[in-house]
């Protein structure tokens, strides 16, 4: 599959799915990945920027201002695959390179309009390293790599948003209603509401 085609199908991901950078909240977590943290404060600005991507369906809930739970999970699994994959990225010795992420920047150039700059930038950057570690391994041995890196790190998932799988390597959406103290709760009908 040539680098545009699996461009293209990453950027329709993150329309339905959203991709962003990691934060750093060790307190107020929605995901761990080994040592990598993304704080539900950063991932409900994430789940907002990318919601409003232009050329898709809003993946709104029925609660004002939720969204749909695979929305959700989506974004939390995607994530998880590009934390795994710059692990086994820099496993492999790669490095992006200035024309790596050119290359992107330019093919996503219209795809990502409305979205923050610092998480376009991340988000380019994600895309890029994909794209070299998959034309390096291959689509088997790439989605191999991911398996084996899933399965040595320690992966968690605030319960308000789901649970990880280790068995499927994806987010499970929650089991029930789920309180806290945001404003990001689990709602009938396979809601999840979040910020904006």
């Amino acid at each position: 599959m040539s680098i545009r085609r699996r461009l293209t199908l990453l950027i329709a991901a993150v329309a339905a799915a959203g991709l962003v950078g990691a934060g750093c909240s060790e307190q107020s977590a929605a995901l761990r990945v080994g040592d990598t943290t993304v704080s539900q404060s950063d991932f409900e600005d994430q789940l907002d920027a990318f919601a409003q991507l232009p050329g898709q369906e809003p993946p709104t809930g029925e609660l004002p201002d939720s969204f749909t739970q695979s929305f959700v999970a989506g974004v939390l699994g995607t994530r998880i695959e590009f934390i795994l994959g710059e692990k086994v990225f820099d496993e492999e010795g790669l490095e992006l390179t200035d024309a790596d992420i050119q290359n992107i920047r330019q093919q996503a150039r219209n795809q990502l309009d409305g979205v923050p700059a610092d998480l376009r930038r991340s988000l380019i950057e994600d895309v890029a390293r994909r794209a070299k570690l998959v034309d390096h391994l291959g689509e088997e041995q790439y989605s191999s790599a991911l398996r084996e890196a899933a399965d040595a790190t320690h992966i968690e998932v605030s319960s308000r948003y789901g649970s990880w799988d280790p068995d499927q390597y994806r987010v499970l959406p929650p089991k029930g209603p789920v309180g806290g103290d945001t404003d990001t709760t689990q709602g009938p009908g396979g809601q999840t509401s979040g910020g904006g």
